[in-house]
């Protein structure tokens, strides 16, 4: 997530460690007012089962979420997103960069669609030109960008839509058929972004509708709900700006209908059997975590871990994964949080898909990637990390392989030898928010 501005800075979004990410960095091909990230964080080493495969390099601007489809990846960033075809993890081919810049690049994929997140304000909606600006600007852009992917080493652009306070992450739900909705999370920022419909408390999301997978349906993309979340806690007065309610993140479990959103105060689980009213079912609050970052269902659906976001020093219980019971989320089964010394968070992770056995993988900022057995969710357990001078802002599991996108470096891709995955399912496509899958 961008790196958000005034006194919230370091307390509502997902940014990297205090001095990892520039503030709402432009790409250098734009205009040269904002450098590329800072190196990393030192190197702490890696697990003998953790092999690095190849690193896809890209250096510009900070580089953030990821989806699959294919051996095809595509890596958001804040200046637009990168197309890497890993048919030959070795040897990763960039097919395509695109030049769109709007930090922070959340990135989400429907057929031949492409979602893409706006969270600072454009000077226009499309890419050509498009600068940071403020809010107060005339014709200002946040949002959602669409495009079309059906030529991945030509995405094009199709459309933007406008939602209110842009688009922190984007969540896709599927629908009937080939329609599709699109969850838009966002909240008031910073003064510099807030205007006439992103006003504190604002307590709310956004749903886009499209009717359909092609550049036909995503041109007729559009903003069909705006629902109340109720029941989250005031945000952002310990920070010194008004308060607001907002939720930062949410995952959706399809089969079952329901999602757990990762808020600014506490976790929620909500049913969206009806997926233009999302209903509150749960409220999870857990004391000394300020920012679920996000969430994971198991693949059978039985559990739910929540990631803590946290920007201080080494210390229990913070910047932890907490697991619930799906069924009676009142109290968590465990937390853990990485066991080594320097500051961290569990930031973007999945569960890889397995029968018998839970295991997360997970983005750690500076402490790389970090693999977790949650088997027996009560006793949760590191099993292997890497963490070669990282900043890693997500970190999934898809077919065999272990994909990360650094802030700082690019695509990493590993493998790991470990028989904790072995059988896990292969999937023709990923958007890590959304579980359309249910095993065991």
């Amino acid at each position: 997530m961008r790196q958000l501005r005034a006194l919230v800075a370091v307390a509502a979004a997902s940014v990297a460690m205090a001095t990892a990410l520039p503030a709402a960095a432009h790409e250098p091909w734009d205009d040269g007012s904002i450098p590329p990230p800072p190196p990393a964080s030192a190197a702490d080493g890696y697990s003998k089962d953790m092999h690095l495969l190849s690193t896809s390099a890209h250096t510009g601007g900070v580089n953030s979420d990821l989806a699959f489809k294919g051996s095809l990846v595509f890596a958001g960033h804040y200046g637009g997103f990168r197309v890497i075809d890993l048919a030959e993890p070795g040897s990763p081919v960039e097919l395509a960069d695109v030049h769109c810049n709007g930090p922070q690049g959340d990135v989400t994929i429907h057929g031949d669609l492409l979602f893409l997140s706006v969270d600072t304000p454009q000077s226009t909606e499309a890419c050509e030109g498009s600068r940071n600006v403020t809010a107060s600007t005339p014709g200002a852009f946040e949002g959602i960008r669409v495009f079309d992917i059906s030529d991945p080493a030509d995405p094009t652009f199709v459309k933007a839509v406008r939602t209110d306070c842009g688009s922190h992450t984007n969540t896709l739900v599927p629908g009937e058929g080939d329609t599709a909705y699109v969850y838009v999370a966002s909240y008031p920022l910073s003064a510099s972004n807030i205007g006439p419909d992103c006003q504190a408390p604002f307590e709310r999301i956004s749903v886009i509708q499209v009717d359909g997978d092609d550049a036909a349906a995503g041109a007729g993309a559009r903003v069909v709900a705006e629902p109340t979340i109720k029941g989250v806690d005031y945000f952002g007065a310990a920070y010194g700006v008004t308060p607001f309610y907002a939720c930062h993140d949410i995952t959706v479990l399809s089969p079952k209908k329901i999602a757990a959103a990762a808020c600014l105060s506490q976790g929620q689980l909500w049913d969206i059997s009806n997926p233009l009213q999302p209903v509150v079912t749960a409220d999870i609050d857990t004391t000394g975590v300020d920012i679920w970052h996000s969430a994971a269902f198991t693949p059978d659906g039985k559990y739910v871990t929540f990631g803590d976001e946290y920007f201080g020093p080494a210390k229990e219980p913070f910047g932890a994964l907490w697991t619930y019971a799906v069924a009676d989320p009142s109290t968590a089964i465990s937390h853990y949080r990485i066991p080594r010394s320097e500051p961290n968070t569990y930031h973007n992770f999945n569960y890889v898909p397995l029968a018998d056995r839970y295991v997360l993988v997970s983005s750690a900022y500076g402490s790389g990637t970090s693999v977790v057995d949650l088997t027996d969710p009560a006793a949760p357990k590191e099993i292997a990390f890497y963490d070669m001078r990282s900043n890693q802002w997500s970190t999934y599991f898809y077919n065999g392989l272990i994909v990360a996108n650094d802030i700082s470096r690019g695509v990493d891709t590993l493998r790991l030898s470990n028989k904790a995955v072995a059988g896990a399912k292969k999937l023709p496509m990923l958007n890590p928010q959304t579980q359309e899958y249910l095993i065991g």
